[in-house]
């Protein structure tokens, strides 16, 4: 339906509504005085002409400066869109065998396996006895008592129940949808525009001919060891741009294990008038299973340090039996220990050996035990790499401060870590030959002899409250030089004497990841609170809580909970961190408000990368109040977890030229790995044109054999020394990456890293109980409604009005369109001709 409209979009008044009276009224007065002069000169019927030629261009002139348009709306008529979702991960492999068999009934009704309009009456009453632990009525009041029917009816029970058994969730759903007398896709198709997607950890569109050989099948890229809800929702499927989405089917078990949160993407879709209706798939007891949970080890540890496997365990059915855990290691004996659960979980503790330096492959596991209903998720492998590095660490301190001596001392006591120290006021009584710790650093004249300075070995250097005229300027260039091409990581302590706001240097300008510092000092008598309630706090930022060296236990609440309860801090330094800067923590200042606007304004611990390296700021010279009532634990822990950082950082393939490597040795199945190349500066002045790539083999591949995959590796506009790439998708398995160079000599040997791509580890079969109460949540808050396999026969009567009509708004500009230009200049061009043919100047 189309309907138009002639609009006035208005004058720009920049002057009175007066000024243009007064304007259009002069110009109407000269035309007519100019029209009784001519009149002396030319017939009348010409100066009546011309009048009228120059009052329509006067009036054409003021329809442009009114700037008309004419308005058309055009109501086009659509028909909605129903996306239906299929949950293809690996808890949708499970058949609920445990089920109750009033469930299975319904099961098998909703399939056609069972039952018609005759016989749905007597199917509801066994469905209501098996709910209510009763044995079922075989033969009807009305029936002729027959105990070979009864048992014939039984029997055929029995028989069904046992299909049952054996048909995972994934086929129930496969089965409602388009394997029915009158199955579901078909009844939405009747109504609406229907689009199928399968979903797991990623989504991707399907179609019904295709639909149960993926579910068969399903394709790597779903990522099938992860459930993510939100992922279903948030697709908006391969017809985006016809229609809009009317509503969701969601076939599911509810199981998420997601970082994201289902419940508030199901709200996003209920504001926009979309509800999901979700049809829940598996038992609502939870299954007999014995499963891993969840394994958290270090990754990589350094030779003879201790390092723990702690494994959780779901063990539902299992209360009070004993469990053997077994963990294998390839070339070592098992071990085996023993566990008594009390609850459905239980945990359980192994050392893993660190004496020979390599990479480990282990086995974690239970042996299956009878009526357990999966048997594939009592196993899980990994690999933790043993290295023989020890970090390299220097501390330069103006004063021997007390944050100074209990990071020495943590540091010295760290069998891994050999650390010195230069502090460059301390007193001297002349008893000892010299002082205790050395009092300056033996520069070289030249900042480019970094290769004979102290800086040359340690991985890490820690900066305190230094003065500005104790490091001279060369020390600082050479700083630069550790950070930008050596790879190191220098971290700056703030200080309330000079370091860093009585400098004023411009290398220090660059390496800060700070800007407007401002000292903060709490007084009075939150100064005086009992250390847990004293000062402010420092509180982990989503990203800091990702990283390894802020991380005081495995378990994400509990590292929460420990931040949250060290001991406050009296002064600081505060600033706002640099664009590009990755903020760890920042303060929550006594009675302030927080929010996510103060993680980068008040932010406290800091990481910004520089060239090659990184730098980190510190923003208080406190960290020794975390002893307070427990000891070494978390201190010496923060310290050397950034020690052992600062060493995996600085480590890597390469030569004086590059330093080549992924940026984590281990990742996981659907993880990128970031493939990157660090170049000196002198290098990349020399060769700006450069060109490099990353050939990725697998190792058990010949080297003659082509390669797995191959990335070029570009340079980063924010890190001019670092071109970089992703490899994606790659599949689990150990690789060889060999940096390949054009036009320009990185030496005669070739240049490899290692990388190890594991199996993703998640939580997807540790429970294999339908989530109920996850699926109502996301039903209510959207506007729609949980429903259960028998009846989604209800669903396609809730679209019976898809179609809407939306209203598109097109307009045409009358004052700036050819045509009005045409006539206007047609209408000037006539009135001049008229005054020329009639003699007139």
């Amino acid at each position: 339906m189309h309907t138009s409209q002639f609009l006035w979009q208005g004058l720009e008044w920049s002057w009175s509504l007066s000024f243009w009276l007064v304007a259009i009224a002069t110009a109407v007065g000269l035309i007519i005085l100019l029209m009784q002069y001519e009149r002396r000169l030319i017939p009348k019927r010409v100066g009546n002409a011309l009048l009228v030629l120059r009052l329509v261009v006067l009036t054409v002139l003021l329809l442009t400066l009114l700037q008309p348009i004419i308005a058309r709306k055009i109501d086009h008529e659509h028909t909605g869109r129903v996306l239906v979702a299929v949950d293809l991960s690996e808890s949708m492999e499970t058949a609920d065998g445990h089920a109750g068999k009033g469930e299975k009934l319904r099961w098998a009704r909703a399939m056609g396996m069972i039952g018609n309009a005759a016989t749905n009456d007597r199917i509801d009453r066994w469905i209501k006895a098996f709910d209510e632990g009763r044995v079922p009525k075989w033969v009807d009041d009305d029936e002729t008592a027959d105990p070979a029917l009864a048992k014939t009816r039984r029997e055929n029970l029995e028989g069904i129940f046992s299909q049952i058994d054996q048909l995972p969730r994934k086929e129930i759903a496969r089965r409602l949808l388009t394997g029915t007398s009158s199955p579901l896709l078909p009844q939405l198709e009747d109504v609406a525009n229907v689009e199928l997607v399968v979903f797991a950890g990623n989504a991707n569109s399907s179609d019904k001919d295709t639909l149960e050989t993926t579910v068969k099948l399903p394709p790597v890229t779903l990522l099938t060891g992860v459930s993510d809800l939100s992922q279903a929702m948030s697709t908006r499927g391969a017809d985006s741009t016809s229609s809009p989405v009317v509503g969701m089917v969601l076939l599911t078990d509810g199981r998420d294990n997601s970082d994201r949160d289902a419940v508030v993407e199901a709200a996003r879709l209920g504001q926009n008038s979309t509800p999901v209706f979700p049809v829940i798939f598996g038992s609502k007891y939870r299954p007999k299973d014995l499963a891993i949970a969840n394994l958290d080890y270090a990754p990589t540890t350094f030779k003879d340090d201790k390092s723990l496997l702690t494994a959780t365990l779901n063990t539902a059915g299992y209360e009070g039996e004993e469990i053997e855990v077994i963990l294998e290691q390839e070339g070592e004996e098992s071990v085996t220990k023993t566990v008594t659960p009390d609850s459905t979980i239980a945990s359980v503790e192994f050392d893993l050996k660190t004496v020979n330096v390599g990479r480990h492959k282990y086995t974690l596991r239970m042996e299956p035990r009878p009526g357990e209903t999966r048997e594939d998720n009592n196993s899980k492998t990994f690999a933790a790499t043993v290295t023989d590095d020890t970090v390299r660490a220097l501390v330069l301190e103006g004063a021997a401060r007390w944050e100074f001596r209990f990071i020495n001392n943590a540091l010295e006591r760290d069998p891994r870590v050999d650390v010195k120290g230069v502090v460059y006021r301390q007193p001297y009584l002349g008893i000892l030959q010299d002082t205790f710790f050395p009092r300056t650093l033996d520069l070289p004249d030249a900042a480019d002899d970094i290769a004979d300075s102290p800086f040359a070995e340690p991985d890490l250097v820690i900066l305190g409250d230094v003065s500005p005229d104790e490091i001279p300027e060369v020390g600082w260039q050479m700083l630069e030089k550790f950070v930008s091409e050596s790879g190191g990581t220098l971290v700056f302590i703030a200080g309330k004497q000079h370091f860093p706001l009585a400098y004023q240097s411009k290398i220090v300008e660059r390496l800060l990841p700070m800007t407007e510092l401002r000292p903060i000092n709490i007084d009075g008598a939150t100064a005086k609170a009992p250390p847990s309630e004293r000062g402010f706090h420092l509180k982990l930022t989503a990203e800091g809580e990702d990283m390894d060296v802020m991380q005081f236990d495995p378990d994400p609440q509990q590292n929460r909970d420990i931040w949250a309860g060290l001991a406050g801090h009296t002064w600081g330094l505060l600033g706002e961190a640099k664009p590009g800067a990755n903020v760890f923590a920042y303060a929550i200042q006594p009675g302030e408000e927080d929010n996510v606007e103060n993680e980068r304004k008040n932010a406290v611990i800091v990481r910004q990368h520089f060239g090659s390296g990184q730098v980190v700021w510190l923003g208080i010279d406190s960290t020794w109040r975390w002893r307070h009532r427990v000891g070494d634990k978390y201190h010496h822990r923060f310290w050397g977890q950034l020690a052992r950082w600062s060493a995996e950082n600085k480590a890597a393939a390469g030569n004086e030229f590059v330093r080549f490597g992924p940026d984590r040795s281990d990742i996981e199945v659907g993880d990128d790995a970031v493939i990157r190349a660090q170049w000196t500066q002198a290098f990349l002045k020399k060769n700006r044109d450069i060109k490099a790539r990353a050939l990725i083999h697998r190792a058990v591949d010949d080297a003659s054999e082509p390669p797995f995959a191959e990335i070029q590796l570009d340079p980063i506009d924010t890190r001019p020394l670092i071109h970089e790439a992703r490899a994606v998708s790659l599949p689990p398995g150990e690789y060889r990456v060999t940096l390949v160079v054009e036009n320009a000599d990185v030496g005669p040997d070739e240049i490899t890293a290692v990388l190890y791509v594991n199996e993703k580890t998640t939580p997807e079969l540790s429970d294999l109980s339908a989530n109920r109460e996850l699926l109502a949540q996301v039903a209510d808050v959207s506007g729609g409604r949980l429903f259960y396999p028998d009846e989604v026969g209800g669903i396609a009567e809730l679209f019976r009005d898809p179609n809407f009509t939306s209203e598109e708004r097109l307009e045409t500009r009358l004052w700036d369109h050819w045509l009005v230009i045409l006539i206007f200049f047609a209408l000037l061009t006539s009135e001049w001709v008229v005054r020329k043919l009639n003699g007139l100047p």
